[in-house]
């Protein structure tokens, strides 16, 4: 199987991205990925000209394992903390 990478755009309410960050990893959401199987990278960048745009970008061994993290409670968790601070989200696959 070939490596699924995912391009996930968030955009913050305003003045929220660092305390979105801050909240997926006090409540292990980011450890927790990636300890995950097939997990090949699971990381956030903070767009440097706008302080309410943030950059993760997922690489997944294979359908499987991006599949089984999709269905996680720590995913369940995320969508949780994205309500509270993540006005939008865009996702690209490639």
């Amino acid at each position: 199987m070939k490596e699924i990478v995912l391009n996930v755009f968030y955009k913050a309410k305003p003045g929220m991205r660092d305390k979105f960050v801050e909240e997926v990893k006090k409540q292990g959401v980011l450890d927790k990925t990636l300890a995950e199987p097939g997990c090949r990278r699971y990381e956030y960048f903070d767009a440097r000209e706008n302080p309410d745009l943030l950059f993760l970008l997922e690489i997944w061994a294979d359908e499987e394992a991006m599949t089984g993290h999709q269905n996680s409670e720590h995913m369940a968790l995320l969508r949780q903390i994205k309500a509270e601070y993540i006005e939008d989200t865009r996702i690209e696959r490639y």
